[in-house]
């Protein structure tokens, strides 16, 4: 069950409910999981208390969607009889799942916060929250000034209105409210909009996600080291990255993700035997260095790939933990369920000279006492309550931005307590970019956490219009402004993508090149901070299947195989994202989103850029503003599945 234990103001959110869940104990150990961390395990251990699992969490206003897992099994709230299905094409759920609804007193809502009160880019930020069809109309009063508020978005409750000012400082005012034919004064107030603290650098850069193992090959006599599974090194290292630098920095992006680089016993490497070390499958630490100042010299911003939701089965604490069992000193450094660890039959199997892909069909089947990452034997879950978890992760973190990285992004991140990212956000230094994995939902991780999360709620709104076709122009429109009145400022820091190394490539699911360019052209041209994958911009097509390896196809460097269109296109659109302010920084001004037609500006100060894309099969006739056309007024003919961008 959900109890609801009051309401209090918030610095982010406005104001969030005390919300407990609860139920009936059972297993040995549970989790409170939902929308706000993906359905993950990890983040909200619950705990005992008498004969319940309890678990106390604050959480904005609105609809949230939840269930508990008891033991790795996924348990929709018995004592709640309001379920739906909740389906997100983004990470591929699907489940009947229990509905809490928090909402507080008042038709009206309106507090300084983060999300209701923000200046960004020399602009301030006003937003006003209803009822869903409590207000007609909403104007914002600021000194002598009286400003219509413009409708924005709606959820399944409430509806959002906003107005933008001019300037940054702090302000004095009120809202007049339509409501049911009369007309209410909300207010006053007096307050210092809030102000992001990303560093600068962020929203001038383009990155470019390499899963080095994929990419290229640059040494000859690197340890191959031996593949678990069916898995396959294709053997690409850092030197490869590094003899590939010029195709990099000529298509214009300005900033590197690495997925995980560190010693490990897969090909992904997400599972990590050694923090401090750089595989030697890829160059090691000195390839490592070599690059680093490359990049520098570059001005290409680097960004690693942090794995502290567990380590490798085979790191040597956790070895530490099956060799000592009760006795070692790592043993309340994973979540343990009772010991030993594994058993005799286990660890005999895991000695044996059978091939490692048998052997691990073997293990897979056996019973193991430890929590792992989606019950996994090869990912042990770090115990995320314990200190000298804590200092390990501020350790490692640290030691690779000494070493030259600018920032992390950090693994399965709504895995982890939020309140530990806190308290590590506070211990790094103030210009590194930290970017969590958050697959659903974000607001619990933003601000006071992270800088920005992988944005998979854009992407799901991306896959559902552009993809699916599920959600027409005017819905995709109310989703983005949604997120916008969900997020504030933190949604120019998000990382936004159309592909990753966890998904299909976005060419194979929309399955036309016309079709991706439209989808690309949005992406560099709204807010967040825009992503290419390795081979996106030549066109490289994923495998047939649709699980986590679909997209990891090893890039082709044939240039006989590259769509040149493709190519020229992601150069181009680069390039405009790197020269223009707006595009990184500037205002959303939706002009019309119907049929198919997406018509929206970016304006930042006397600068603006006007995006039309035709994502439909009809040539479209566009009208373009007079400021984007010398001679005046004009109509553009825009042809099915094509965009424009023009510059004011």
């Amino acid at each position: 069950m959900y109890k609801i234990f009051g309401f209090k103001p918030d610095w982010r959110f406005g104001r969030v409910a005390e919300v407990e869940f609860s139920i009936p104990r059972g297993g040995s150990y549970a989790y409170l999981v939902g929308n706000f961390n993906a359905f993950n395990e990890g983040s909200f251990r619950m705990m005992q208390k008498g004969k319940r699992w309890i678990i106390r969490l604050e959480l904005p206003e609105g609809t949230w969607y939840y269930g508990f897992s008891v033991d790795g099994e996924f348990l929709p709230d018995p004592e709640n009889q309001e379920r739906e299905t909740y389906r997100r094409l983004s990470y591929k759920f699907e489940r009947k799942v229990s509905v809490a609804r928090i909402i507080g007193k008042g038709e009206f809502f309106h507090r300084p916060s983060a999300t209701y009160l923000y200046s960004f880019a020399g602009r301030t930020h006003v937003i006003f929250r209803s009822l869903r069809g409590k207000v007609s109309r909403a104007v914002l009063r600021a000194g002598n000034r009286e400003i219509v508020m413009r409708p924005k978005t709606h959820d399944d409750i409430f509806e959002y209105f906003e107005a933008v000012l001019p300037g940054k400082g702090s302000i004095e005012y009120s809202f007049l409210v339509e409501s049911e034919g009369e007309t209410i004064e909300y207010g006053p107030f007096d307050a210092e909009p809030y102000r992001s603290e990303t560093p600068e650098w962020v929203f001038g850069r383009v990155f470019y996600q390499i899963m080095p193992d994929r990419f290229e090959k640059g040494m000859s006599g690197t340890p191959r080291g031996e593949a678990l599974r069916s898995e396959e090194f294709h053997r690409g290292d850092l030197a490869g990255i590094m003899e590939r630098l010029d195709h990099i920095e000529g298509l214009g992006v300005n900033a590197l993700y690495l997925t995980p680089v560190f010693e490990s016993m897969t090909y992904h490497r997400y599972d990590v035997t050694d923090y401090f070390m750089v595989d030697r499958k890829l160059g090691g630490g000195v390839v490592f260095r070599e690059l680093v100042r490359e990049l520098k010299k570059r001005d290409i911003k680097l960004i690693l790939d942090g794995v502290f939701h567990h380590t490798s089965f085979f790191h040597p604490y956790f070895q530490d933990v099956i060799g000592k069992g009760g006795e070692s000193k790592y043993r309340e450094f994973y979540r343990i369920t009772g010991f030993p660890v594994i058993s005799q039959e286990f660890l005999n199997t895991l000695k044996s000279e059978e091939p490692w892909p048998k052997k691990y069909r073997k293990l897979k089947e056996m019973e193991w006492n430890y929590e792992s990452f989606y019950s996994v034997w090869m990912m042990p879950r770090l115990n995320h309550d314990t200190p000298e978890v804590w200092r390990f992760i501020t350790e490692v973190m640290k030691y690779w931005l000494e070493k030259g990285a600018d920032g992390w992004r950090l693994d399965v991140a709504h895995g982890v307590p939020p309140e530990l990212w806190r308290g590590i956000r506070k211990a790094m230094p103030r210009n590194a970019y930290l970017v969590g994995e958050v697959m659903d939902d974000a607001r619990l991780w933003l601000f006071e956490k992270f800088h920005g999360t992988m944005n998979y709620p854009l992407y799901e709104l991306i896959l559902r219009f552009f993809v699916e076709g599920s959600m027409d122009a005017g819905d995709f429109l109310n989703g983005l402004e949604l997120l916008s009145a969900y997020y504030g400022p933190a949604e120019y820091t998000m990382y936004n993508f159309l592909d990753n190394h966890d998904t299909e490539r976005f060419i194979d699911l929309v399955g036309d090149k016309n079709r991706y360019l439209c989808a690309l052209a949005f992406l560099m041209t709204y807010k967040g901070i825009p992503s290419i994958f390795y081979g996106d911009e030549v066109g490289l097509r994923g495998t047939r299947s649709s699980g986590l390896d679909s997209g990891r196809t090893p890039m082709v460097w044939d240039e006989k195989l590259w769509d040149w269109e493709i190519l020229k296109t992601t150069k181009a659109l680069i390039r405009l994202r790197r020269a223009s302010r707006a595009l990184q920084v500037g205002e959303f001004r939706p002009i019309s989103f119907k049929d198919g037609l997406l018509l929206y500006e970016r304006v930042h100060g006397s600068e603006s850029v006007f995006i039309g894309i035709n994502y439909s099969g009809e040539r479209r006739a566009v009208e373009v503003p007079e400021r984007y056309i010398p001679e005046g007024r004009a109509k553009v003919e825009l042809a099915p599945w094509s965009f424009l961008v023009l510059e004011g």
